[in-house]
């Protein structure tokens, strides 16, 4: 019988605390299937290879894969999927390991803006603002200067600005990016406009939370807590939601493989 395991994909950090965050939200996710959490780098024994071999010796057959990341449009998220064979492997030199996998890989999507970041954000607006209508949102993305990446960085910030904006009626509202780095000249232009409360969409706190942010808006007056997504439970949530999500699809992508086959034999007699 197919066996299936579960293996969320996050950054990885040499911070043990950043660490803990991920490990226990990946506890606090609501499945029966086996689950293991790999890294990028900053962690020994725990990178993606590491992982699913340890999910494959234990016979897993299918592994659904939650990448914990904020958006697709994180460079890394390509990387994951080229090193599973998702997507066609980068031209020119590249760092990436290729990752030899013999199970079946549901790939579920990043954070994005689901509802539950959506909810995550407006908690975060609602523990910063005082008076809305005096105020300007500025939420801040990591970015990324590849083209591809940098469009769906764009988009996101986007979709979520406008929805908070609609939602919370500031006296405006904005985004900014730390690649390239648009966050100083945002900041300036919304101050003009209102309080500006500053919010970091990461999905955790580490340097760029707590160091890159708050320099490059030295000389600025602000509002800013610095929380990221985690350790919110919430996140947790999401990955329980993910795996479900990714579970169904793919049933009714079998069913719908296997009716087309059965129609197919019935027109050939």
């Amino acid at each position: 019988m197919a066996k299936t395991a579960v293996l969320v994909i996050a950054h990885g950090s040499p911070d043990p605390d950043w660490l803990a965050l991920v490990e226990s939200a990946v506890r606090q996710c609501r499945t029966d299937l086996p689950i293991r959490v790999a890294y990028l780098g900053g962690v020994e024994g725990r990178s993606i290879s590491d992982e699913v071999k340890r999910l494959e010796a234990a016979g897993a057959t299918t592994i659904v894969v939650v990448p914990l990341f904020a958006t697709a449009g994180s460079n890394h998220v390509g990387e994951i999927r080229a090193m599973l064979g998702l997507d066609p492997w980068p031209t020119g030199e590249t760092d990436l390991i290729r990752v030899p996998v013999q199970a079946r890989i549901l790939w579920c999507p990043p954070l994005e803006d689901h509802p539950i970041v959506e909810q995550i954000v407006a908690e975060r607006i609602a523990s910063l603002s005082r008076l809305p209508s005096q105020e300007a949102l500025l939420l801040v993305g990591h970015g990324s200067d590849l083209p591809g990446c940098h469009e769906r960085w764009e988009k996101l910030l986007l979709r979520l600005t406008f929805r908070l904006q609609n939602r919370y009626a500031f006296t405006a509202a904005g985004y900014a990016t730390l690649r390239p780095d648009t966050l100083y000249e945002q900041a300036c232009s919304l101050a003009q406009k209102g309080e500006v409360l500053v919010l970091p969409l990461f999905v955790s706190q580490g340097y760029f939370t707590r160091q890159a942010i708050p320099k490059r808006l030295a000389g600025l007056a602000y509002r800013y807590e610095g929380s990221a997504y985690l350790p919110h439970p919430l996140i947790a949530d999401w990955m329980t939601q993910s795996i479900r999500m990714a579970l169904v699809t793919d049933i009714f992508s079998q069913r719908s493989m296997y009716e087309h086959g059965r129609e197919k034999a019935v027109e050939m007699g």
